[in-house]
């Protein structure tokens, strides 16, 4: 089977996270803010230093509308969906072994046969190193770091940019804008990124930084090869 969407959808989605994030600046003045010269490095410092985190959210690039509910632990690990223009899969990847598991909607995306489906819709296809690095090369801990944080445009960083005190869902966070993007917070130690919000619904929310569960890899009679789908 031809796996290029696989790499196409994790490429997308760095490039749309990256892309977000670089939008951030602007803001308000107040005797409470703070400048993005304090604001960022810490967070991607902090950012950096995690082991873990759950994201969730949206993006588009070109024609392309991205959705995103993954976690991530450690150097590679990973696991949860992914959808492109409403087609989704499962991926999972633990210690160096990684799955996706396709339906047929997502199947008919790729443009596979509608045969494969009777052979590993519902199972987990178990991918080999080389496939497995077109996901895993783009969605990691320190792919989030070096994508989404370390790129931030110096501009972005300077002391004219100001963060103002507001919550988002509840939590107190520091708020950077500008261009039509936002940029979350938490305004507590360690400042982790909550919020990456942009024009046209699109958006990244962050939890659970250094809490995330992964869970256990998929029994034997639920993994197929790649080989089964021909």
């Amino acid at each position: 089977m031809n796996m290029r969407f696989i790499r196409g959808a994790a490429a997308a989605i760095a490039v749309s996270a990256g892309l977000l994030v670089a939008g951030c600046g602007g803001g308000g003045s107040s005797s409470t803010t703070k400048t993005a010269a304090d604001v960022v490095p810490a967070m991607q410092k902090a950012v950096k230093d995690a082991h873990s985190v759950h994201m969730v959210g949206s993006v588009s690039s070109g024609s392309q509308k991205i959705a995103i509910n993954l976690s991530f632990s450690g150097q590679s690990d990973l696991s949860g969906t992914i959808g492109v223009n409403g087609a989704h899969f499962t991926v999972l990847s633990l210690a160096g072994k990684t799955y996706i598991k396709l339906d047929a909607a997502f199947l008919r995306f790729a443009k596979a046969p509608a045969s494969a489906c009777k052979v590993i819709c519902g199972k987990y296809v178990a991918l080999p190193a080389s496939s497995a690095s077109q996901i895993t090369g783009q969605l990691s801990m320190r792919g989030i770091s070096q994508q989404m944080f370390d790129k931030i445009p110096a501009s972005v960083k300077s002391s004219k940019v100001k963060f103002v005190p507001a919550t988002f869902q509840g939590q107190p966070v520091l708020r950077g804008h500008g261009d039509g993007y936002t940029l979350d917070v938490k305004r507590t130690n360690p400042p982790y990124p909550v919020a990456i919000l942009g024009p046209n619904q699109q958006s990244i929310v962050f939890s659970n930084w250094n809490s995330v569960t992964m869970p256990s890899p998929p029994p034997a009679n639920e993994i197929v090869s790649l080989s089964s789908l021909g």
